[in-house]
């Protein structure tokens, strides 16, 4: 790392994370797409990661204290019952084709298949999921052969059934049309987009699926294997589409490695084994527990064996336990999946105005933020965040435009500025919504927000605590801004995929329906989104992303204003093993590929 690299990568580097380990091989996988959405509930929530990151790439399953691979990795072993942390009350709906929830994804990649799926981040590779594989006989047409022994968990009305082509046929042609059974448009359909180079889907026959495409598409194939593109049975869709927002656990049918057999709101569920799962499933079952917001019960859990895996939001604890467990836990490091940001409906008053949407966007200090409330444990972020880097701006880049220099007397200045040109002492009391699980985990972040825009802007700001669900609500119904003197930050879209392209497509594309959301029409980021959907080379759509994000980074985010993203460490017994980790939701791949080494002396004193 060069002396000349960004103050935020030498604080990095002094910490013992170098972007190369912090990375692994993600952002240069060859293709991506993203699971779409805008709120995101905290970083991941439960298991090898901390509730403020989730955690590097380049584990094996044979992890030393360390992370690094030990030379005599024992075998996989099937037992146990997996014990970690929910984020809480932070759901919407168990109707997975119109989730945007992060818990949602989490929850809904151990019960439920894609029709593919990520194998390894870090790699670049995908597998079949529900498909046992895919043939691609021209750019327009791809078919996909099931899975011979894929069935549906045993609970009505689908009662265990074997998954045949058409449930996939149904999935997607529900995804292309964006409709509820009564033939009505919904906007919660946020994947629609991706879906619509679909010209044509058909069941071959009962194992074979066709999909024909009106032009060719780059990015089907990651579409599918996204966080949210989890196949629900149509039977299950029938019976429950009416009654997914209220939430229970026999709503979630699914072909996927565990079978929900309890939730609660408060975050409380658990999972067991799905018995004919079409390969092993190494662990018995999954139990969360509500504990997100309470790092000392979270703690204490830790210490005793009751949940495996913490991830510290305090350094001095994060030192406290390597040295008091040395040898016996390890220690992993990564960027968050869950950028920290907010958003404003820029087609109306009052955010239409550049002057105005330019000046929050340069008031806030993002610096002062990762050094009070993460602890120094966090880089700057664009909207295309470091664990994508192959397709971002780099930090030396970034702090030279706009919102992101380090001269902070020359940000407030134009800030200030920009604010009077634009008439903004005359908006008087400003609201400002703050998520409350964002509150409970970094106690004190609303007022050190609103008092940064006070002290550079002069108006009132008043942070008012709500619920991730009223949140989302007010963004669908472009209820920030749009004649509302009012914004909101905190965690939003996680990182689910190691490429931006068709993210950057739906969100700020000004043709589609995400960008209702946001409104803030940038003609040379159309062009350029537009550009790259067509783009099969991938170093090009990497340029591309960068020159996409100077845009909308250089027009203050253009409705989304991005702040950061954490650099957490997770703490694990050396007895739970994984294949990796990354920054993107790995939950499918729970079943067959993570499992607890029984014969690890760390697992004496376990609790069943």
């Amino acid at each position: 790392m060069s002396d000349h690299d960004h103050y935020w990568k030498r604080r990095a580097a002094s910490q013992n994370l170098t972007r190369r380990r912090l990375l692994g091989g993600a952002a240069a996988a060859g293709v991506g797409a993203a699971a779409l959405g805008l709120v995101g509930c905290g970083d991941d929530d439960d298991d090898d990661v901390a509730p403020t990151a989730t955690t590097a790439a380049g584990e094996t399953p044979g992890a030393s204290p360390t992370g690094a691979a030990s030379p005599t990795a024992p075998a996989v072993q099937k037992g146990g019952t997996a014990h970690f942390v929910s984020a809480n009350n932070t759901w919407d709906t168990f109707d997975v084709d119109r989730s945007r929830f992060s818990p949602v994804a989490w929850l809904m990649g151990l019960t439920n298949l894609g029709v593919m799926q990520w194998k390894s981040f870090g790699k670049g590779e995908l597998e079949g999921g529900m498909a046992e594989k895919y043939e691609q006989p021209d750019p327009n047409t791809i078919t996909f052969t099931m899975r011979p022994n894929v069935f549906w968990h045993n609970k009505a009305p689908v009662n265990g059934r074997q998954a045949v082509a058409d449930d996939v046929v149904q999935f997607i042609l529900r995804n292309k049309s964006g409709k509820t059974l009564d033939g009505v448009d919904d906007p919660n359909f946020y994947r629609k987009s991706a879906y619509q180079n679909v010209d044509k889907v058909e069941a071959v026959d009962p194992k074979t699926v066709k999909v024909t495409f009106a032009k060719p598409d780059p990015f089907f194939l990651t579409t599918l294997a996204g966080s949210y593109s989890k196949v629900q049975a149509p039977e299950a869709i029938r019976a429950f589409e009416k009654d997914y927002a209220n939430m229970r656990a026999d709503l979630v049918v699914g072909t996927g490695a565990f079978v929900l057999n309890e939730w609660s709101a408060d975050g409380k569920s658990n999972w067991t084994r799905h018995e004919k799962f079409h390969t092993q499933v190494n662990w018995d079952g999954i139990t969360w527990l509500p504990l997100f917001t309470d790092q000392s019960a979270q703690q204490a859990a830790f210490e005793q064996k009751q949940i495996d895996a913490f991830g510290p939001s305090q350094n001095s604890v994060l030192a406290d336990l390597l040295k008091r467990f040395e040898g016996k836990i390890y220690e992993a490091k990564a960027f968050g999946g869950n950028p920290m940001a907010g958003t404003y409906y820029g087609g109306a008053a009052p955010w239409n105005n550049p002057n105005l949407i330019g000046a929050i966007f340069r008031a806030i200090d993002r610096r002062q933020l990762i050094d009070t409330i993460l602890q120094g444990r966090g880089v700057l972020a664009g909207n295309v965040p470091p664990s994508q880097s192959a397709f971002a701006l780099s930090e030396a880049e970034l702090v030279k435009l706009p919102g992101y220099l380090e001269d902070r007397a020359t940000e407030e200045a134009e800030a200030k500025k920009m604010w009077e040109a634009g008439g903004g002492a005359a908006l008087g009391e400003i609201i400002v919504d703050i998520p409350d699980i964002w509150e409970g985990l970094y106690s004190g972040v609303s007022s050190l927000i609103t008092n940064q825009l006070k002290k550079v802007l002069g108006n009132t700001f008043t942070a008012k605590i709500e619920p991730y669900s009223t949140i989302t609500g007010k963004i669908v119904k472009q209820e920030y801004g749009n004649g509302k003197n009012n914004i909101w930050y905190g965690w939003i879209t996680e990182v689910s995929d190691p490429e931006p392209t068709l993210l950057n497509y739906l969100q700020y594309n000004s043709k589609q329906p995400q960008f209702a959301q946001y409104g803030v029409k940038i003609d040379k980021v159309d062009s350029l989104t537009e550009q790259s959907m067509t783009e099969f080379d991938i170093a090009k759509r990497q340029v591309i992303a960068k020159d996409v994000m100077k845009e909308l980074v250089t027009n203050y985010g253009a409705g989304v204003h991005y702040n950061m993203v954490t650099v957490g460490s997770t703490l694990r017994w050396n007895y739970l093993k994984v294949p990796e980790t990354s920054s993107f939701v790995q939950h499918h791949m729970y079943g067959q590929y993570y499992w607890f080494d029984q014969t690890d002396p760390t697992w004496q004193g376990r609790p069943a």
